[in-house]
């Protein structure tokens, strides 16, 4: 089913960043800015993973903006305690999606915007982006859960560490910096 939501999700993120970057790139182009197309490239794949944790996480599922039932779940860490619903295989498959969801975005923030190059600007730009939409979520009939916020903002932790390893091995060749706006 997850498998299925990729096969969707891919093209539709795709058609959508091209449509969100092709203007920005046309007129830094127009304005003789030379980017390196490897920059371009890591431009748009953040523009892509913006658009796929949108589309996860406002629209599978359904939307209802009169839902019969809202789950707000305020008690950091109550999966420790208590199981879900769902059982303890399906919760912590959902644990470790909300982490792996959003190593991409940690990675390819601070590559892509200079500023974001401390791991706590990382950090409170996944947490503040992941906080507006667990509260759209429980507007819309999904649930909202502060342990979500948590695992998105440490998979926006170990993308940016992996962010900052990578820079640290890659610093020296010049497609790296290229990639990162450096050059």
């Amino acid at each position: 089913m997850i498998i299925g939501y990729f096969v969707l999700l891919f093209p539709l993120a795709a058609l959508l960043s091209l449509a969100c970057y092709l203007p920005y790139g046309l007129i830094r182009r127009a304005r003789g800015i030379r980017v390196p197309m490897i920059r371009h490239v890591v431009c748009y794949a953040l523009i892509g993973v913006v658009w796929s944790i949108l589309f996860v996480t406002l629209l599978i599922g359904g939307v209802s903006f009169q839902p019969g039932y809202r789950l707000l779940n305020l008690t950091p860490f109550i999966w420790l305690r208590e199981t879900y619903v769902m059982g303890f295989g399906p919760m912590i498959e959902q644990l470790a999606m909300n982490v792996a969801m959003l190593v991409p975005m940690g990675f390819l923030l601070p590559a892509v915007c200079r500023r974001m190059r401390v791991w706590w600007k990382t950090a409170a730009a996944v947490a503040l982006a992941m906080l507006a939409v667990e509260t759209i979520q429980y507007f819309i009939g999904r649930s909202a859960d502060i342990d979500d916020l948590i695992m998105n903002t440490a998979g926006g932790l170990i993308g940016y560490g992996l962010f900052a390893l990578a820079n640290r091995c890659l610093s020296c060749r010049r497609w790296w910096r290229r990639a990162i706006g450096d050059l």
